[in-house]
């Protein structure tokens, strides 16, 4: 019996701890005495089997588990608060509870080992979600639509301010915004990537091209800029910017084609 009872304690335990980390992670909060309020919890897991109680009474106690947990390991100051907190909390030990149940029914036998390995898969792949899923956001609220014009050619496209570019045109002291050569293909499609290289005379039909050194990104190239007629930024209206053509991926970090100057900060809001 001493062998169930520190099984249970020790699952128990565990889940607790990773449970409480998760809700950490999923609320971005930062949390305090986890390896307590495990370890309470771990223990009235072990006792409730004693007292005898009735379906509702289990339900109750658990409940009310939880309810201590919350305020032993997260500060709060409204109730609001509180309740997300702890429905978190409560749909985190459903979701990890319910990853246990399903592999012990798989494998047909209850193991410290299984569930030891099946909770932290589980924790870290959702702690992979979770980064993924705030770095993700975290993005989008600095993404914008926006709309480049040039001699009568419109396009739209979604644009990332991104704070690190600091870039300016040295000739004309103006902020110098990004895009990829898709945008570039996109306003003036009878310049191909070659006439860019190159260097050739078809750049002579952009408005006050020129190079530039580029030392935004970590590196020393020089890079094409020039101007257009505009860039609208939601009700904004940029006359003649300074665009330049980057051949970074971008992209794949920022997830949009266009990097605005820290510059136009103030009309994006």
């Amino acid at each position: 019996m001493e062998i169930v009872v520190e099984y249970v304690l020790l699952e128990n335990l565990l889940i607790n701890l990773i449970v409480l980390k998760t809700t950490s992670l999923i609320l971005k909060e930062r949390g305090r005495l986890f390896l307590l309020s495990a370890f309470f919890g771990a223990c009235l897991t072990v006792a409730i089997p004693a007292m005898r109680l009735s379906s509702l009474g289990w339900f109750l106690v658990e409940i009310g588990q939880i309810m201590v947990l919350v305020c032993i390991s997260f500060k709060f100051k409204s109730f609001k608060k509180f309740v997300g907190i702890f429905l978190t909390y409560f749909l985190s030990t459903l979701i990890y509870g319910g990853a246990c149940f399903f592999f012990e029914q798989l494998f047909g036998f209850r193991s410290l080992i299984v569930v030891l390995a099946v909770l932290v898969a589980m924790f870290f792949v959702v702690t992979v979600l979770l980064k993924h899923f705030h770095k993700r956001r975290a993005v989008e609220n600095f993404c914008f639509n926006v709309e480049l014009e040039s001699e009568g050619r419109k396009t739209k496209w979604k644009a990332f301010l991104d704070s690190g570019n600091l870039l300016l045109d040295p000739l004309t002291d103006n902020p110098v915004t990004l895009i990829n050569f898709k945008v570039f293909s996109t306003l003036f499609s009878d310049i191909d990537l070659e006439d860019v290289l190159k260097k050739s005379d078809k750049l002579k039909k952009l408005k006050f091209a020129h190079y530039i050194s580029f030392n935004t990104l970590g590196s020393g190239d020089k890079i094409l800029v020039f101007q257009v007629d505009s860039l609208i930024l939601g009700e904004k209206i940029v006359d003649k910017p300074t665009l330049g053509l980057c051949f970074k991926n971008f992209k794949q970090s920022f997830g949009s084609d266009i990097i605005l100057n820290n510059n136009m900060a103030e009309k994006c809001t």
